[in-house]
This record gives C-alpha cells, structure tokens and sequence, in this order.
C-alpha cells in the first residue's frame, strides 16, 4: 500500500559562507527536505507550497521533479525565493540571516491551498517558518478541513531566531497551530526559543493539553529522542554516524521517515502498540545518522535504513 502525503512550507536557499569569503547556494528549508525524505521513503508525496519563478525557483522545481515529489499545477509565484545567509559570527559559530518578506512560499491564501490539496490524503505536514501569524488564517481552515476528513496533522516546531520582529506573536501563532496537530516534534532548543524553561521531558509533555489525543517527539540533540504520548515516555539514543559529515537535515530526515514508518505501521495514534512507537523512534534515528554521515542533507531511502537496521 502507497500512502499519500503533503507537504507545506518554505523551500528555499542556504547561501552558505565558504572559507574563501564566498558564498555557495544550496536548496534547503526544513519541510522542503521532508519531502524529500518522505519521497525517498517510498510515499506518495506532494508539496504544496508555491515555487517562485526566478532562477532558484527553477532550480527547487527540478529538484523536486527528479525526486519524484508532485507539484500541484499553476503553482509558481512572481514573489522571490527564500533565502537564508549562513556565515560565521564573531564567535567562530555558524549564524545566519533570513530573507524572508514578500516570498514565494508565503504567496498563498486558504482557498488556493485546499483547491491543491490531493485528495485521499493519508497526511498533511508543515511547520518551521510556515509558522508564523501571516500564515494562521491561511492553515487554520486548511487543517479545520483535513480533521474533518480523518487526516492526521503533523507539525514540526523548529523555531527560529529573527523569523517575526515580534517574536511574542511568533510563539502565540506556532501554540495556536500545534493545537491542530496530531503529533509534533519540538527541541530542547525550541522550547527555549518560546520561552519555556525547565525540564524539557515535563514541557513536552505539557504540550499534550492543548492537543486532542495528540503525540509529541522530543529531541535532544546527542541526548537523543523522546516519544510521548499521556499515557507513554519511549526513549532512544542516537545512532553514531561514521563517518561523520554534518548536521544539515538531520531533525528533518528524523521525523520523516520515523513518520513514514508509524504510517506504514499503521501506528499514527496514541493507541498503537508501544512496540510499534518504539520501531518508529529507531527508524527515525537510524535514518538520522545516515543522514550525518554525508555532508548536507541527504535523507536515506526505506531499503538504506532497512539495511543497516538489520543488525542493530
């Protein structure tokens, strides 16, 4: 069985600072490389989003093409591309600066988004900087709908500095989002960009009270991950990669293919078997450090992280 997924949000350019000075593009945006995973993962996946038509527009449409990723017809936007500066501060540390007004994944409203939406769908999943309050009044009657229809929402919080010059409305909007959602993932390092301080575990869990029998994924970076649920706390260390490339698309491929396994699984609720969520949680892992392996982001297929699941 092929299950049929969607996806919503920025796909954009990381404009990344060379040790040279110079600065070489490369397509990015977390939802952008969840469909990918998700493709490589063997799902039916569309991504929704419009796709500027500028010359990195056309790049991220041929991307998606060869990756076997459906784009809805007439979904191309004047506006231009997203771009994200990645650079060292004067710290030594990696920063960066978005780009992100008058763009083309943000030049869409409610009514174009639910036309686009495939039908049958199994899943919807958004999140990142297609959390923010100019996009409240497009997503909430677009998952409104899909609830109505018995389709599981995902949403991946991943938080980011300078999205909103009011970052206080930034945190209401994402809290009035994940409302929606059937499971989320949130970092240690999201909580605290929301403002939320003390034990991560107790903060994740007190998400679950304002989701409707929802489930939400907690990672920790090289402490690894949490799946929790009201009546469940599942833990999973990392996987090491080696050799060991960089983080890019690291939390993306994570929950991706973790997702691809729950709906393969028929695991997406609260109700599935806990040795079920657990197998997920690995997958996901596994997937993840595969992914660290190589330099940016590369998410594995179903067969890859099959094949070096086998003897773990």
């Amino acid at each position: 069985m092929t299950f049929k997924v969607a996806v919503f949000g920025e796909a954009l350019f990381d404009m990344i600072e060379q040790e040279n000075g110079d600065y070489r593009p490369f397509i990015g945006g977390s939802p952008y490389n969840v469909a990918r995973s998700f493709s490589r993962q063997g799902l039916d996946c569309s991504y929704l989003s419009p796709i500027s038509n500028d010359i990195f527009g056309d790049k991220i449409y041929k991307s998606a093409v060869e990756e076997g990723i459906d784009i809805p017809a007439n979904n191309r936007s004047f506006q231009a591309t997203s771009l994200a500066l990645v650079y060292k501060n004067s710290q030594g540390n990696s920063d960066y600066r978005l780009y992100r007004k008058s763009v083309a994944d943000l030049d869409i409203n409610a009514q174009k988004l639910l036309d686009n939406l495939p039908k049958d769908l199994d899943l919807f999943h958004t999140g990142s900087l297609a959390l923010v309050p100019e996009m409240v009044d497009v997503l909430i009657p677009v998952m409104i709908a899909l609830k109505a229809n018995g389709v599981k929402i995902s949403i991946d919080v991943n938080v980011r500095k300078g999205v909103e010059i009011n970052h206080a409305k930034y945190i209401a909007a994402i809290a009035q989002l994940v409302t929606y959602a059937d499971i989320v993932k949130v970092s240690d390092e999201d909580l605290l960009l929301q403002n939320l301080v003390g034990d991560p575990e107790h903060l994740a869990s007190a998400m679950l009270k304002n989701m409707t029998n929802g489930m939400v994924v907690l990672t920790l970076g090289e402490n690894g991950a949490h799946f929790i649920t009201e009546n469940m706390n599942i833990q999973q260390d990392v996987f090491r990669a080696v050799p060991m490339g960089d983080t890019v698309g690291a939390g993306d491929t994570f929950f991706s293919a973790m997702l691809a396994q729950l709906l393969r699984d028929n695991a997406l609720t609260p109700a599935a078997k806990p040795e079920d969520l657990a197998y997920a949680l690995k997958f996901g892992a596994l997937a993840a450090a595969i992914n660290v392996s190589k330099i940016g982001c590369h998410p594995p297929t179903f067969e890859e992280v099959l094949k070096n699941l086998a003897p773990n």
